[in-house]
């Protein structure tokens, strides 16, 4: 998996542009179409890296719209100081580079990590994920810790969201404590294909639906 991320050009310390999560998670609906479904909603995007940081991205979007959108990675610190290089890789997803550590609504870019989120039980309606779950996490103890806090903040009928994964139904997990966590979702798995580019390799969007 990790090998998937570096050859297909996963780069975790990024900021992905609205069009990114538009392809990958909401089936290049149209923009209009995303922020009216999603209002009245509570969205939380794990390992965003820069993405609060740029003018370009869901993340603004949502906080332009007054949607509560989140965004949760390590790397954010309360003093953000931006290289060339992190515009670089900003500009390989498709978006500006613009990088602004005062961009509005950065309060609600929040360093901490995915086991340990700041939401209470039942209060968030949709997590999303990039080239981070199974991709660089793939330890079945450390995904049922994180799988575990996706389950206590989802409500029921919320879903959290991961993408770029091969075929759901090749996973063999043996933890049996994780197994019987995923059998509180349903899953339904979507082929993602935008032809042959980096950033979008032809992989599944996997969705867990939280059942009970």
């Amino acid at each position: 998996m990790r090998r998937l991320a570096r050859v297909s050009g996963g780069v975790i310390n990024t900021g992905r542009p609205f069009r990114y999560y538009q392809k990958v998670f909401f089936n290049n609906r149209s923009k209009a179409d995303i922020l009216t479904e999603l209002q009245g909603k509570t969205i939380v995007d794990i390992g965003c890296g820069y993405t609060p940081f740029v003018p370009d991205s869901m993340f603004r979007a949502c906080h332009d719209a007054g949607i509560e959108f989140y965004g949760i990675d390590p790397i954010i610190k309360k003093t953000m100081n931006f290289k060339a290089s992190d515009a670089f890789y900003t500009r390989m997803t498709g978006g500006s580079g613009r990088l602004d550590a005062n961009a509005p609504g950065v309060e609600k870019a929040i360093s901490t990590l995915a086991d340990d989120l700041p939401f209470a039980d039942a209060s968030v309606d949709r997590i999303l994920s990039n080239w981070l779950i199974l991709i660089w996490i793939n330890e079945e103890a450390e995904l049922l810790k994180i799988f575990s806090e996706f389950y206590r903040v989802l409500k029921i009928g919320g879903s959290f969201n991961l993408y770029p994964l091969p075929d759901w139904h090749s996973f063999r997990f043996k933890n049996p404590q994780l197994k019987a966590l995923l059998r509180q979702f349903d899953i339904n798995q979507h082929f993602v294909y935008e032809g042959f580019n980096p950033q979008y390799p032809s992989c599944n969007r996997v969705c867990f639906t939280k059942n009970s």
